[in-house]
């Protein structure tokens, strides 16, 4: 993964600056499962590293794909979203800090089943989808759905359709493209709209925002820093958001890592 975080390294030198001291990064992990709960044998299919700068005044969001290979605290290759099923928040934490030259405050781990509430105590969120985006959705959720979209174009979803929305890997029928790339992409245009949402939330709705989901969080950081990452995000809730994805396009290669495809650095 070296060689792909190099790029992400000239991302944060323009986006940030090389001498920016005045930015806070956090880890969003999320897992793609059923269960009502966190699990902590579970995959971390949704790996966000969220950057709070108030240098720039800005909010970057940079998707790292979970086939990405990276080399565990032990020095072997894995794939990336095995690091906290095997090492924990320490040993995914450690590993990005070392790749990507920074300081990681802190990470949560959300079970995206928990993520529906919030999606519907926010008043959902509307997405522009596609045909084949629309047939993904009904074959998700098996056609059953009083909310179910019409067809393609501008949708309002709820968020057990938001949801069925963001775990989506394909771009076409067949499955013969898209893959994690589209679905990272979907992935921040919900959470795009959420923070967009968001703005106009008092810091005590925000932080009740939080509490919705609690229970179906997990984080290594106390109630104290907690409570200051969420300060720190509230004072940049109307700064421009910025998306970027690990690996970039023509940074990487197809490979194979123990009889699984990994994305490998070029």
């Amino acid at each position: 993964m070296k060689k792909t975080t190099k790029l992400l390294a000239l991302v944060c030198a323009t986006a940030l600056g090389e001498t920016n001291t005045q930015v806070k990064h956090y880890l969003m992990l999320g897992e793609d499962g059923y269960a009502e709960h966190v699990t902590d044998d579970a995959r971390t299919d949704t790996i966000v590293l969220v950057s709070l700068d108030t240098k720039y005044n800005r909010v970057i969001l940079t998707s790292i794909l979970r086939d990405s290979k990276i080399n565990n605290p032990r020095g072997n290759e894995t794939k990336i979203n095995l690091l906290y099923k095997n090492h924990g928040f320490s040993g995914i934490i450690s590993c990005l800090e070392r790749e990507l030259d920074i300081q990681i405050e802190g990470a949560i781990l959300v079970n995206f089943e928990n993520v529906k509430p919030v999606i519907d105590a926010l008043g959902g969120v509307d997405i522009e989808i596609d045909q084949n985006e629309y047939l993904a959705i009904r074959s998700i959720l098996l056609g059953k759905d009083p909310n179910m979209p019409d067809g393609s174009g501008l949708v309002h979803m709820t968020g057990r359709i938001a949801l069925a929305y963001m775990r989506n890997r394909w771009d076409t029928l067949d499955g013969s493209s898209g893959g994690d790339f589209s679905r990272t992409e979907r992935q921040r245009k919900v959470l795009t709209q959420l923070l967009d949402k968001c703005r106009n939330l008092s810091l005590s709705e925000l932080s009740d925002v939080y509490n919705a989901i609690s229970d179906g969080v997990e984080t290594d950081m106390t109630a104290l820093e907690l409570l200051t990452a969420i300060q720190h995000g509230y004072s940049l809730l109307q700064a421009p958001l910025c998306e970027y994805r690990i690996p970039a396009d023509g940074t990487y290669r197809y490979g194979e890592l123990n009889g699984s495809s990994v994305l490998s650095a070029n």
